[in-house]
């Protein structure tokens, strides 16, 4: 469930995820991702988020605690948000992430982003592309949300923004995809922009 990088604490609260993103490199790497494993056989309640949260960040060291596995850890609304609140309350040094495809709204048929800014400091937006047509091809999204899942990554991103987040959108480094339409994008939304290498 946790795992580390540097002065960040990653926890992956879920496997499940509504896209299977061409990038993906949880099949061809097993799950594993620099040394961890981020699978996730059992999805952890939100006091047992809490618990390992405690029993790490008591040891110090931690920067920023990010919400971000090989799933979508807005299934996980529930754990997401009390994990969330709790440090928020209690850690008020460290800075809370959520890394996310951008999807929790049309996962949660409603506008999350309220909820999420009394638990987080900061989403982090996966989006890739600012062509709705390559967004599609490049996530393949599950087929209910197809044909609304850009214009909800945007709506998402800019509610976000609207609800007091700090907002990122990203953008992995590949072949035809425009970066500075990415970056003009982002910043159309209140977003800032990270471009990313290829994992």
């Amino acid at each position: 469930m946790l795992y580390e990088i540097e002065d960040r604490l990653y926890v992956a609260l879920t496997e499940r995820c509504p896209a299977a993103c061409r990038f993906c490199v949880k099949k061809v790497w097993g799950m594993q991702f620099r040394g961890a494993d981020l699978s996730v056989a059992k999805e952890p309640e939100a006091g047992e988020v809490i618990d390992a949260l405690n029993a790490r960040l008591d040891r110090g060291g931690v920067r920023e605690v990010v919400f971000c596995g090989f799933g979508e850890c807005t299934y996980r609304l529930d754990a997401l948000s009390a994990a969330g609140l709790h440090l928020r309350l209690h850690r008020p040094g460290i800075r809370v992430r959520l890394n996310t495809i951008g999807l929790g709204n049309l996962i949660w048929k409603r506008d999350i982003t309220k909820l999420l800014a009394l638990s987080l400091h900061e989403v982090s937006v996966s989006l890739n592309t600012a062509d709705p047509d390559q967004w599609v091809d490049m996530h393949r999204p599950a087929p209910a949300m197809r044909e609304q899942g850009f214009e909800s990554v945007l709506a998402f991103t800019s509610g976000c923004v609207a609800a007091g987040l700090s907002a990122r959108v990203t953008a992995i480094s590949q072949p035809r995809v425009d970066l500075d339409r990415v970056q003009e994008l982002a910043a159309s939304l209140g977003a800032s922009f990270l471009p990313r290498p290829p994992l």
